[in-house]
C-alpha cells in the first residue's frame, strides 16, 4: 500500500510539474509576442518621425504630402503591425483633366492642394498620412476607419467649392474607394490592399456615355458603398 500511494504521489508530482512546465512556456511565448509587438509599434513611431523628419526630401510639393514611396514604406509597417486597424482610403477626382483645360495648371494645383488638406480634415481622428499616388488620385492611411462617419465627413467639406486665385471658385467630386486589411485574407500586402480600394473607387467613376464601370468583386463589394456617400458632391 505504501508504494501504491508513494506512486500516486509521484505521479501528481509529475502533473504538477508538466503543468507548470506548460504554464511557464506559455507565459514565455506571451511574452515574447508582446515584445514583438512592442518592438514594431516603436518601429513604426520611429518611421513616422523618419517621414516628418525628411519630408522636405520626400515631399509633393504641388500637393503639400508625402511622396509615394515613403507613404508605402509606412503602410508596408502598419500592415505588419497592426493589420486589424489598418485601412486604406483610394480618392480619384472626377473630371479634373477639364479643371486644368479651362482654368489653367495653376489652378489645377490649387485644386489638388485644397483636397489633400480637406483629406487630413476629415479623417485627423484616424491618424491619417495623405499621399498623391500618381495624377489626381489620392491615398490615405488611416486607422480604425469608421466609414459611415469618415466618409460622410468628407463628402460634406467636397461640398464646398475650391477657391481658385483672382477671386474664382470651381466645384471639386471625387470618386472614393477604401478597403481594410483584417477584411482580406491573411498576410495580404500592400499591394492587394491598395488593388481593392482602387476598384472600389473605379466602381462608382463617372464613365462616359455608353461605358460600363467595372462590376463589383467580392472583396471590395463593401467598399463601393463608400463611393455612394460622396455623391452628393457631385
Amino acid at each position: 500500500m505504501q508504494w501504491k500511494a508513494t506512486a500516486m504521489l509521484a505521479t501528481g508530482t509529475c502533473s504538477l510539474a508538466w503543468v507548470g512546465i506548460c504554464s511557464y512556456a506559455f507565459e514565455a511565448h506571451k511574452a515574447r509576442e508582446q515584445r514583438h509587438l512592442a518592438s514594431l509599434r516603436i518601429y513604426i513611431a520611429e518611421l513616422e518621425r523618419q517621414l516628418t523628419c525628411v519630408s522636405k526630401q520626400a515631399w509633393d510639393t504641388v500637393a503639400e504630402v508625402p511622396l509615394r514611396a515613403a507613404w508605402e514604406s509606412l503602410v508596408d509597417a502598419r500592415l505588419t503591425a497592426e493589420p486589424e486597424r489598418t485601412a486604406v482610403v483610394w480618392v480619384d477626382l472626377d473630371q479634373f483633366k477639364q479643371v486644368n483645360d479651362r482654368h489653367g495648371h495653376l489652378a489645377g494645383d490649387a485644386v489638388l492642394r485644397a483636397v489633400a488638406r480637406r483629406l487630413e480634415e476629415a479623417f485627423a481622428a484616424r491618424e491619417p498620412v495623405v499621399t498623391r499616388l500618381g495624377g489626381d488620385e489620392f491615398g490615405v492611411l488611416v486607422r480604425d476607419l469608421d466609414e459611415d462617419t469618415d466618409l460622410a465627413r468628407f463628402a460634406a467639406l467636397m461640398e464646398e467649392p475650391v477657391a481658385l486665385p483672382h477671386g474664382r471658385s470651381v466645384p471639386v467630386a471625387a470618386s472614393v474607394g477604401f478597403a481594410h486589411a483584417r477584411e482580406l485574407p491573411h498576410e495580404t500586402g500592400r499591394w492587394e490592399l491598395l488593388r481593392c480600394a482602387d476598384a472600389a473607387s473605379y466602381a462608382h467613376k463617372p464613365h462616359r456615355s455608353g461605358e460600363v464601370g467595372a462590376a463589383p468583386t467580392p472583396r471590395s463589394r463593401k467598399g463601393f458603398a463608400a463611393a455612394a456617400v460622396l455623391g452628393a458632391a457631385r
